[in-house]
């Protein structure tokens, strides 16, 4: 049997690959970091990062001689409580609220007494939402540094964003918390002064988030007066 977990986040990407018998399996990690650092434990089979996380888990069996096997996924790790059970070898499955969810695969071969034999149990959390706004940014800064104006994030399960100038025009929206605005209006840079952010978002552990407030644009170079920016 070969098992493989890939997981899939925000900023993340896991491979993992189990080689029976257990106790002499591998684990080949790779992992991507973005805004904010993941954590990959190789040892414990466990996978932790924002949310939401979409799972694919895939096993291969000799179906001639299996008479049972299914993937399975739990609130505990004795799998008392199990969220739900696929009689497939391969399978997707979104973690979109935060906590820690375990999964396994149980196979059992024809004529074998008991409850046949599990995998190792991988263990997936999906950490608590953040979302952090900044209220300063220089479009124009020589350093390259604090450019846009863009959220610190994670476990966001929707988010929206709009930036107003003073006279209430949309300068910038997006659906995309990893997007942000460059300071600019109709591809020019805006003069210095305060803009205004509506942000509306949910995290995977049921927080709503609905912020308002001003962002205030430095720039280093001076607009041409007349602008009408």
């Amino acid at each position: 049997m070969f098992l493989l977990l890939t997981a899939l986040a925000t900023t993340t990407t896991l491979h993992a690959a189990d080689t029976l018998p257990w106790d002499t399996a591998y684990i080949d990690a790779q992992t991507y970091i973005d805004n904010l650092a993941d954590t990959v434990q190789s040892a414990t089979r466990s996978f932790q990062g924002p949310g939401p996380i979409l799972v694919h888990f895939e096993a291969e069996i000799d179906r001639d001689s299996t008479d049972y096997f299914a993937w399975e996924i739990a609130n505990d790790q004795q799998f008392e409580s199990i969220i739900i059970t696929y009689r497939e070898t391969d399978i997707d499955y979104t973690f979109d609220e935060t906590g820690t969810y375990y999964a396994r695969f149980n196979t059992k071969r024809i004529g074998e007494d008991g409850d046949g034999s599990y995998s190792e149990v991988y263990t997936i959390k999906v950490t608590e939402s953040l979302l952090q706004i900044p209220n300063l940014i220089t479009p124009d800064s020589p350093s390259g540094t604090n450019q846009v104006f863009k959220v610190k994030y994670q476990s966001l399960v929707s988010f929206e964003m709009w930036v107003y100038n003073r006279w209430g025009q949309q300068l910038f929206h997006t659906k995309d918390p990893a997007q942000g605005w460059d300071g600019t209006q109709n591809g020019r840079t805006v003069p210095t002064g305060a803009y205004y952010y509506l942000i509306k978002a949910r995290g995977t552990d049921g927080i709503t988030y609905n912020k308002k407030g001003d962002i205030n644009v430095l720039r280093t170079k001076k607009v041409e007066s007349g602008s009408g920016i």
